[in-house]
C-alpha cells in the first residue's frame, strides 16, 4: 500500500515544470470579505451605568468601562486613556480607571475602529 502511494506521488510531479516564480504575480480583487463593519450606535457604560447618566466621580471612585455597539458588549484589544493623564491611572489589564485628581478632563477609549469621547470632570 505505502509502495502505491509512493509510486502515485511520484508520477504526480512533473520533472519538466519550472518552479521558477519570478514571473508570479498576485492579484487581490477588491470585493466584499464579509469583514465591514456596519455602524452603529456606540455607548459606554461605567459600572454598569451609562457614562452620561453618572455623577460627576470623586478621587478614588473606579469606573469599569464596557463599550456597546446597539446594546451589544464590544470584547477585545482595548485602548483606554485620559488627558491629561494625570486625573486618573489606569489599569494595564482591564478597562478601569481610577480617579485620582481633580479636574476637568476627556476619556478616549477604543475598541478596534470604534471609539468614545467621554468629557469628565472629577471633584474631590
Amino acid at each position: 500500500m505505502k509502495l502505491l502511494l509512493a509510486l502515485a506521488f511520484l508520477s504526480a510531479c512533473d520533472e519538466n515544470k519550472s518552479t521558477d516564480t519570478a514571473e508570479a504575480e498576485l492579484t487581490i480583487s477588491p470585493g466584499d470579505t464579509g469583514t465591514e463593519e456596519q455602524p452603529c450606535e456606540i455607548t459606554v457604560r461605567a459600572n454598569g451605568i451609562p457614562v452620561e447618566d453618572l455623577a460627576n466621580p470623586s478621587i478614588g471612585d473606579d469606573w469599569y468601562l464596557i463599550m456597546y455597539c446597539d446594546e451589544v458588549i464590544l470584547m477585545g484589544p482595548a485602548v483606554l486613556q485620559i488627558f491629561p493623564t494625570h486625573l486618573a491611572t489606569v489599569d494595564p489589564e482591564d478597562p478601569i480607571l481610577t480617579f485620582v485628581a481633580t479636574g476637568d478632563g476627556e476619556i478616549r477609549y477604543q475598541l478596534g475602529n470604534r471609539q468614545a469621547h467621554i468629557p469628565v470632570t472629577i471633584e474631590e
